[in-house]
């Protein structure tokens, strides 16, 4: 990267910061000045949404580490408003692909081989493109159909770039306008996922980790990895074809029921949480088919999460505590999932647990956690600076909702007891 680049993205985040101070601090400033009350709560939307919309067109303009950046931010409903959430979550699936040029040139440099070498058949044109990587279609001289996922080059560099850009900003805005939201450790977070997502090793290894679970279940395929082929950089694995999972058209054109595909999704990954401790942690429609047969295919392992021993039980403590109203089981089941207090208080565990229970359809809990109810619980964790929520019940929360979105769109339930083999039909 050469030195005006790097100046030029320095300087754009250093713009965006400002742009971003300017919208929630001048108001701020002049409110103090005349007297006037802070805002609060709804006050604050439409400022959310302009700032939202500043950070998005900078994403767009320079990718890399800002998209995941943004996309990390629409995953974390529990810190940021909703304004931020809805607004950059586009970019899961808006982001313009690489020219086929600088493609090859990647794969040509990391297999150490012409493409033509390796592939009988390369299409050109991306069938996916994020903000890391992008993926084509292929065939290996032997036939078989592969995608192949690669890595944009120099991507390491800039990230690190923006990294450091990014903790300068927000050193600079810790230091001069302290704010119950800690930043850092947000962005040591964020840099840690990215590290996952960089390791194309890593995400191989979790994608036999996950197919070894299933090994047992016909319904469930994970796509074979093709090592021989596969680098840091170049991931080829098995091409899986099927109907994406919210096409609810093609489900029913093929004789499958959306209930059925809802709870074989929510048994897949009751089993990988609750179970095995090892899941794959961004569930959206993107990453998953079905076959014409009903078997579920689950793809992209880069953010697949390790858990903490004793998760899964915690998680079942949890339910059955919302089931039976039983507050002080409750506390012991969000302790054991990591919830903390920052004055020990556990009162507002049981808050967090009431509201919860009110965002669902009958005021108790029944074994379904909807999309209303898991935003309602981080709502509550963000109006409460009191509690801090661990970074795992976060991803794990967030795939449970993505599950009931996936749900709501097929027009169906998503019931995690009916998943374990018992509850409500």
């Amino acid at each position: 990267m050469n030195p005006w680049t790097r100046l030029g993205r320095s300087a754009r985040v250093a713009r965006t910061a400002a742009h971003l101070w300017v919208l929630y601090k001048v108001p701020a400033l002049w409110r103090r000045w005349t007297g006037q009350p802070e805002r609060k709560g709804a006050e604050l939307d439409p400022t959310h949404e302009r700032a939202a919309k500043v950070v998005l067109a900078t994403a767009l303009a320079m990718r890399g580490v800002i998209i995941k950046s943004c996309q990390f931010v629409a995953t974390r409903s529990d810190v940021f408003p909703p304004g931020f959430v809805e607004n950059l979550k586009q970019l899961h699936d808006a982001v313009p692909p690489k020219p086929f040029a600088v493609v090859k040139q990647t794969v040509e440099a990391e297999l150490g081989k012409p493409l033509s070498a390796v592939f009988s058949e390369f299409e050109e044109r991306p069938i996916a493109s994020a903000s890391l990587a992008q993926v084509h279609a292929g065939r290996l001289h032997d036939g078989r159909e592969v995608a192949v996922k690669v890595q944009y080059p120099d991507i390491e560099e800039i990230i690190h770039l923006d990294v450091r850009n990014l903790r300068r900003a927000c050193r600079v805005y810790e230091r001069f306008d302290p704010q119950p939201l800690a930043l850092l450790p947000l962005l040591d977070e964020l840099t840690k996922h990215i590290g996952y997502e960089l390791d194309f090793v890593r995400e191989a290894d979790s994608a036999d980790r996950v197919r070894e679970l299933f090994a047992k279940d016909d319904n469930v395929v994970v796509p074979v990895i093709h090592r021989e082929w596969c680098t840091r950089r170049v991931l080829v694995m098995e091409k899986v074809g099927g109907m994406k999972i919210t096409d609810l058209a093609a489900l029913r054109a093929a004789g499958i029921e959306p209930i059925d595909v809802v709870q074989d999704l929510m048994a897949v990954y009751v089993r990988m949480i609750m179970g095995a401790g090892f899941f794959q942690a961004d569930p959206h429609p993107g990453n998953m088919f079905v076959t014409p047969e009903r078997k579920l295919v689950l793809l992209d392992f880069g953010l697949a999460k390790e858990l903490p021993e004793g998760f899964g039980l915690g998680i079942f403590e949890l339910m059955f505590s919302l089931m039976t109203l039983n507050e002080s089981a409750m506390i012991r089941a969000f302790q054991e999932l990591g919830f903390e207090t920052r004055t020990g208080d556990t009162s507002h565990f049981v808050k967090i647990a009431r509201r919860m229970l009110e965002r669902s359809d009958t005021g108790r809990f029944e074994g379904e956690f909807t999309e209303d109810m898991t935003e309602e619980m981080f709502e509550a964790v963000r109006e409460d600076p009191l509690v801090m929520i661990p970074s795992d019940f976060v991803l794990v929360g967030r795939s449970f909702g993505m599950l009931s979105g996936i749900a709501h769109t097929l027009g169906a339930r998503a019931n995690l007891l009916q998943a374990m083999g018992g509850g409500p039909a």
